[in-house]
């Protein structure tokens, strides 16, 4: 027993001992998990990892717990951050890349392949080249292969990448001002659908709702949950509900103000809330009491009617009798 409570101390020690850190490397979109153990680096920091491959640069984005990386066998180490002879060599390195995109660009052109040359990533070794390109369907680059190996003598690959992996390397601005998601911050690409639009209300327009790349923007996933949740409360466009106004047909929906434009029988349009929905029960009750009070109502109506004829004609009959004085001087005359 106390030894496998040394065990636990002991490896809760190194746990503590570990600093764990999501890093970046260029061209890719998924962050990976390393131990930086003593070294101080903060966000944005760019640093030598040891890979599979060898060693790499990658761009620090934050820590990161044991939790996260409970799954992994195998947690490779953080060497150092990024001295001024690794700059140097960043930079040659940087010169050597864009010689590689210009000359596999000159090949395809030659050769007239249907792809289209999106960036070029040279190990940090110097061993070896990676050429990411962009097609609509399959290449045959075994001769554009040949032309890359015998002008660079090292390893090529030539990497096939989607609309969105291209937009995520070139970078650039997207509609709302502001460096796009894909190069900045995201992590991963969610699965992006035309409901998320209609269910956010937003006009259904390609050039408004795609990004850069073609595709529906990545920001339409940001509130989908919210929306989605707001959307339940309210009835869908074209039912018919019932008010205390009378039965109406959602015309149209308000997500975020939780209203909905209603058009009633007699062609009036009144604007509602979720909450002032009622149940038919409900509505027909309403309208046999509205109906029985509108009964009340004629009948009160009614009887003051023919109070006040009936008081018109006690005003007639007043004016018709004669006074006293009429009277008394139409008998003298009749004497006479």
């Amino acid at each position: 027993m106390p030894a496998k409570q040394d065990n636990m101390a002991a490896m809760e020690n190194t746990a503590q001992e570990r600093r764990l850190v999501y890093v970046r490397f260029a061209h890719m979109l998924t962050p990976y998990i390393f131990d930086a153990g003593e070294l101080e680096v903060k966000d944005g920091d760019l640093v030598v990892v040891e890979t599979e491959q060898g060693q790499s640069v990658a761009k620090v984005l934050g820590r990161t717990t044991e939790e996260d990386a409970a799954g992994l066998t195998e947690i490779k180490p953080v060497l150092r951050t990024v001295n001024e002879s690794d700059r140097k060599r960043l930079a040659e390195m940087e010169r050597k890349e864009r010689e590689c995109f210009n000359f596999c660009r000159e090949r395809i052109e030659a050769r007239a392949l249907p792809m289209k040359l999106a960036a070029v990533e040279q190990s940090f070794d110097g061993n070896k080249m990676v050429f990411y390109f962009v097609s609509e369907g399959r290449v045959d680059f075994r001769e554009l292969l040949k032309d890359l190996v015998e002008r660079f003598r090292m390893r090529i690959e030539l990497r096939q990448i989607g609309s969105r992996q291209e937009t995520c390397i070139l970078g650039g601005i997207g509609s709302c001002g502001r460096e796009l998601c894909c190069a900045s911050f995201l992590t991963n690409f969610q699965r992006i659908s035309v409901k998320m639009a209609k269910n956010q209300n937003m006009t259904l327009n390609p050039t408004k709702i795609s990004g850069l790349c073609g595709k529906l923007k990545c920001c339409l996933a940001y509130e989908k949950e919210s929306y989605a949740n707001l959307i339940e409360n309210l009835p869908k466009t074209g039912k018919t509900v019932y008010l205390e106004q009378g039965e109406a047909m959602v015309v149209s929906i308000n997500v975020i103000n939780q209203t909905f434009i209603g058009k009633l029988a007699d062609r009036r349009f009144v604007k509602a809330k979720a909450s002032d929905i009622i149940s038919k029960d409900e509505y027909l009750r309403l309208s046999e009491a509205r109906q029985l009070e509108q009964v009340k109502q004629k009948e009160i109506d009614r009887a003051a009617a023919q109070a006040a004829l009936a008081a018109a004609d006690g005003d007639k009959e007043k004016k018709k009798r004669p006074s006293r004085k009429r009277r008394s001087r139409s008998k003298r005359r009749t004497e006479a």
